[in-house]
């Protein structure tokens, strides 16, 4: 067996270890090859694998950057049948940046890249994070053609830290999910697990571990002052001004960022509203932005502002549509959004640090396109309107919409409350599907050696489970 591991931040250091706790303890016969993006990445690996057969994509897109034409663009379109492409270009948070023979050229050398790699025969599989990069996807689309299967591993929603879940397509659904579940019987103690969840649930909102590491109240910190210093010194770093490595190109723009965030919050401080809960309302948590739950999971609805317009011209006269900004790395939107939801009168932006379980218990419904409120509201058995793919989105009383514009009342009369064993039901499916083993990479107990362990194990037993 041999495995292709993405080796970006953070996988750079997750990929090494799973691949080394497997070979210790699993398969002493496994093969892997790495993909980094610069040298420093490719040094890392070297550094800590032993003869590591390395791939990096900026060295080949240096060796090879006069021969990414557009012509070729369209060939590639055409042969993995992605038409069309800029679908995909528009996925990615870094691409979209750059100019347009940039982004040709960079689209062009990763399928030349991958599909060097992956044609070649003898890889099984592609390991990489869930698909937030045109490089992911790239990857993934060149795969397919291939015989090499994408496979990840996703924090599994409401037991963050401790379990995960398997996915192998963009969307991040769970691939072991069965969708006939409402057909199946579950053991006791799968359904006392479900049942106890449950129940904690109601009582508790939890937040996602990812929270830990953001969502915190900005203050201003003399170190900021830092960051200008720390600008000018990576203007010149050879890491932020090589062209062929498009994730770090001119990243030094972004270093002062928490300075830029800190004063757009303090400004936005004067557009949030409490809420007030003797109205009806749609309650709608806003995303972060860029990211896959946007960029990828939810392409239509991207721009949030299309989603919010057509909400706002669906509501009755007694419904207003309540908007709560996402408190994570708050300050990261531009203030020209906040305008425009001034022009909407039946829109009020609500305060970040409102009680987000307080907003989805007394709203009329919730609306996301794939975030977690829509997880918690779902549980909650309240009306979900979802605008995206997820891995929750066959859940009880979910209501997929592509289009919501005129269709809010109707879809809202139809809906059915489901039973709260039902819901139960539900979550015998999911948690008969996720699996030990912390693998938010930004986390530092994501590398425990007990961890690393649980999560490796996890892995080669999915790989073993699909080959049966």
């Amino acid at each position: 067996m041999k495995i292709c591991f993405c080796a970006r931040p953070n996988y750079d250091k997750l990929s090494s270890k799973l691949y080394l706790s497997i070979k210790t303890n699993f398969n002493s016969n496994l093969e892997a090859t790495f993909i980094t993006n610069d040298k420093l990445e490719t040094k890392y690996i070297e550094d800590h694998i032993n003869n590591a057969e390395v791939y990096e994509i900026a060295s080949f897109f240096e060796k090879n950057w006069d021969e990414f034409t557009h012509d070729k663009l369209h060939f590639f379109e055409q042969e993995y049948n992605c038409s069309p492409i800029w679908k995909y270009i528009y996925t990615d948070r870094f691409l979209i940046n750059y100019d347009y023979d940039y982004c040709v050229k960079t689209t062009v050398g990763l399928f030349m890249f991958f599909k060097q790699i992956f044609s070649s025969g003898g890889i099984d599989y592609y390991y990489d994070e869930t698909i937030a990069t045109l490089q992911s996807y790239i990857a993934y689309i060149v795969g397919k053609k291939h015989g090499v299967d994408y496979i990840s591993q996703m924090t599994a929603r409401g037991k963050d830290s401790t379990h995960h879940y398997f996915l192998n397509d963009p969307y991040e659904y769970n691939m072991n999910f069965n969708n006939e579940y409402k057909q199946l019987n579950y053991d006791e103690n799968i359904v006392d697990i479900a049942s106890e969840f449950l129940e904690r649930f109601e009582e508790t909102n939890f937040k996602p571990a990812n929270m830990v590491f953001t969502g915190k109240r900005p203050s201003f910190k003399l170190n900021y002052f830092l960051l200008i210093g720390l600008w000018v010194k990576n203007r010149t770093n050879p890491k932020f001004n090589n062209k062929y490595s498009y994730m770090y190109y001119k990243g030094y723009k972004s270093i002062l960022n928490p300075l830029l965030f800190y004063f757009r919050y303090k400004i936005s401080q004067n557009l949030y509203q409490k809420p007030d809960y003797s109205k009806k309302y749609v309650y709608f948590p806003l995303h972060y932005q860029p990211e896959a739950s946007t960029l990828v999971c939810a392409q239509k609805y991207e721009k949030q502002i299309f989603y919010i317009d057509s909400w706002a011209k669906s509501l009755p006269a007694d419904t207003m549509l309540y908007i709560k900004e996402h408190y994570a790395l708050l300050g990261h939107r531009e203030l020209g959004f906040y305008k425009q939801l001034k022009k909407y009168p039946n829109v009020v932006l609500i305060d970040p640090w409102e009680d987000t379980f307080k907003l989805i218990k007394n709203s009329v419904a919730v609306t996301t396109l794939t975030g977690t409120a829509g997880w918690e509201a779902m549980l909650l058995r309240k009306p979900v309107f979802l605008g995206g793919n997820i891995f929750f989105d066959n859940a009880p009383g979910i209501i997929k919409v592509d289009d919501i514009f005129d269709n809010f009342l109707s879809k809202l009369e139809e809906w059915i409350q489901p039973t709260r064993e039902e819901i139960i039901h539900y979550l015998c499916e999911y948690f008969s599907t996720i699996y030990e083993g912390q693998v938010y990479a930004a986390s530092p107990n994501c590398y425990d050696e007990e961890n690393i362990y649980k999560v490796a194990k996890s892995l080669i037993d999915q790989i073993e489970r699909s080959e049966e």
